[in-house]
């Protein structure tokens, strides 16, 4: 037994990945596309949108019904119920096979023939199958939560406390509560070694504030710029020669669903706004209520 047969048969499930180049940065093209996501059925189902997910659902119960009708017609006569002297055409095998699947039992059709009778009963548990599936699927998406995140399109490099400081915003936009909220960051940068060779490298980003119990509304995220800070020295014009960018990553639970609620994006160099702040969101509207502006939520301003 060859000790390496399992790794190779793993190794060769790994696909090409076409990388396409935006801003200098190469990223895989379609990566996450529910089209690129066919040949896993479970992920495609649970990231197509519910139209789309009943549509699915509705051509497999018709393409299921369909194939046994068919089969049905390979001894159409096994079909009884039927008035004297008359066989069964695609119409009567496909409601048959409804009948069949669903456990319908109206008990006009019937199963008359060893051959039928086999049909019914390979189709009665690919009735328990697909129903099982479809109900475990419906119950995945259910459970899922419907909190949603949004990054500020743009992040900005602000003097806070008499140093730059580089500042993006989150909103949640549902309103939901968020427990164990967490933000991490970290800058993409092409680095050339001592022997010449260049390579992508990730240098963690030390935020101010990047835990937070509990995420209603909005957290603006702010990491100083310092003397230890990996964006230290780097303008624009620097990040856009090393092919820099931003990552950023939002983890949280609902507690409504207990459920994980996660959301990522990036800042390229051109999306990174030197000398400008964002404006601020609260209007105060001469009351005892304040209230946050989220039209405003990407604008930004010179200093």
């Amino acid at each position: 037994m060859n000790p390496f047969r399992s790794q190779r048969t793993r190794s060769s499930r790994l696909r090409p990945v076409r990388l396409l180049k935006l801003d200098g940065v190469y990223r895989a093209d379609n990566i996450d596309s529910l089209i690129s996501q066919w040949r896993e059925p479970y992920r495609l189902m649970l990231k197509v949108p519910w139209p789309g997910f009943l549509l699915l659902i509705a051509l497999a119960y018709l393409g299921t019904n369909i194939v046994f009708a068919l089969l049905y017609l390979l001894d159409a006569p096994g079909i009884g119920g039927l008035p004297q002297g008359q066989v069964a055409g695609f119409s009567d095998a496909f409601f048959f096979s409804v009948q069949t699947l669903g456990s319908i039992g109206y008990g006009v059709l019937h199963p008359v023939s060893p051959l039928v009778n086999g049909l019914v009963t390979l189709q009665a548990f690919v009735s328990l199958v697909f129903t099982a599936m479809t109900t475990g699927l419906v119950f995945a998406r259910f459970s899922r939560s419907r909190a949603e995140i949004r990054f500020s399109e743009v992040a900005t490099v602000q003097p806070w406390d008499g140093r730059p400081c580089l500042t993006f915003r989150i909103a949640n936009v549902h309103h939901n509560n968020l427990v164990s909220a967490q933000v991490q960051a970290y800058l993409a940068i092409d680095e050339r070694s001592a022997e010449g060779e260049t390579m992508r490298r990730l240098h963690r980003l030390d935020l101010v504030r990047g835990q937070a119990f509990l995420f209603q509304l909005m957290w603006t995220v702010m990491h100083p710029i310092g003397p230890d800070s990996p964006l230290h020295g780097l303008g624009q014009a620097q990040l856009r020669a090393a092919h820099g960018e931003v990552l950023v990553a939002f983890e949280g639970v609902d507690e409504t669903v207990r459920s994980p609620v996660y959301k990522r994006a990036s800042y390229n160099s051109s999306q990174i706004r030197f000398d400008e702040t964002f404006v601020d969101i609260v209007r105060d509207d001469q009351s005892e209520f304040r209230c946050l502006d989220f039209s405003r939520f990407n604008d930004t301003r010179q200093r």
